[in-house]
């Protein structure tokens, strides 16, 4: 039988499936059907900033919280899953289930982010994910100074917590592979790509604005992942699009040590984790692989590199892909 373990952020999983960020991962109950079901490793529901200072011991003066958003934590929107809830439920699970648990914090504010991976480290998480999201609105501040926030933060968190970190990008950076190796320099353990966010929408006949959910785009996300394993110095993880095997191959093809997914098993339950680990094993049996290893990043962009004299050349092979593929349109 293939083996289909893989080391991701410096952990053992038994599989490279990983239930990304969700309700299914809020609670010890939803961990552990995750686990029963197969999984490798959860992303547990992400705790937002917010959180941290209402119900938290960090005091709200000095942060800026948007009255909205203060009203629907107030009102109970997630103050179920606030600061104590979630270190409880690291601490329960760590008891009942032995596949890895990688906290999730969504923060904006730098200098608060140490003190929130403190306390999920000492509740015993075994990876920390960083939801970095930082919307530019001013006119008067360079992009550069956004993507220096993400170096801050890592630093900052480093300097606290020994366990492994990774940092959920947006595709939404001007140079991804520039920050991708910044963040491997300063020591991210892992890269994830991409977070989907929220997206905006107007609804013309009451003329107000709403907002949809984002949705995973998988070539997107293959196509950084392929672009960046090995190349820079941490592990890649894909996030968004997978819906059935031949999705994971791909990612594991292009160079991710790991592949979250989330969509696909609100749809259609996390039994769907048994025939996706079935899926890999058959391909792998069919193409004679023993392990992930023995194929991860075979069709990465770093590999592709090796077939040809030079960085210049290897550009030129990919963008003559690109008119082929575009003139079949014209």
């Amino acid at each position: 039988m293939p083996d289909l373990s893989t080391q991701y952020m410096g952990l053992k999983l038994r599989n490279p499936i990983i239930v990304s960020s969700c309700d299914l991962t809020k609670s010890v109950t939803g961990i552990k059907k995750c686990e029963d079901a197969g999984a490798g490793a959860v992303v547990l529901k992400s705790i937002f900033e917010e959180q941290f200072l209402i119900k938290g011991e960090i005091p709200e003066s000095g942060h800026y919280i948007h009255p909205e958003a203060l009203d629907y934590l107030r009102t109970g929107g997630l103050l179920e899953y606030g600061p104590q809830k979630i270190c409880q439920t690291i601490e329960e699970a760590k008891k009942e289930v032995d596949i890895p648990l990688i906290a999730s914090i969504n923060c904006q504010t730098p200098k608060l982010w140490p003190s929130f991976a403190k306390q999920i480290y000492d509740a015993g998480a075994d990876g920390l994910e960083l939801n970095i999201y930082f919307l530019p609105l001013k006119l008067d501040e360079p992009g550069s100074s956004y993507e220096q926030n993400y170096i801050d933060i890592l630093n900052g968190i480093k300097d606290q917590v020994p366990i492994p970190i990774s940092v959920k990008l947006t595709s939404q950076i001007t140079s991804i592979p520039y920050l991708a190796q910044r963040l491997g320099d300063a020591g991210a353990d892992a890269l994830v790509l991409f977070n989907w966010f929220l997206a905006p929408d107007i609804d013309v006949n009451n003329r107000t604005t709403r907002t949809i959910k984002g949705k995973g785009n998988l070539f997107e996300s293959l196509k950084w992942v392929a672009l960046l394993a090995d190349r820079v110095s941490c592990d890649i993880s894909s996030s968004g699009g997978v819906n059935n095997s031949d999705d994971i191959v791909k990612f594991i093809l292009a160079g991710s040590s790991a592949v979250q997914a989330c969509s696909v098993f609100y749809e259609k339950g996390l039994g769907e984790i048994e025939l996706l680990l079935k899926g890999i094993q058959d391909w792998m049996k069919t193409n004679r692989f023993n392990s992930l290893d023995e194929f991860r990043g075979e069709l990465s962009f770093y590999k592709q590199q090796l077939i040809f004299k030079d960085l210049g050349e290897a550009e030129m092979y990919f963008r003559a892909q690109y008119l082929k593929t575009y003139s079949k349109f014209n």
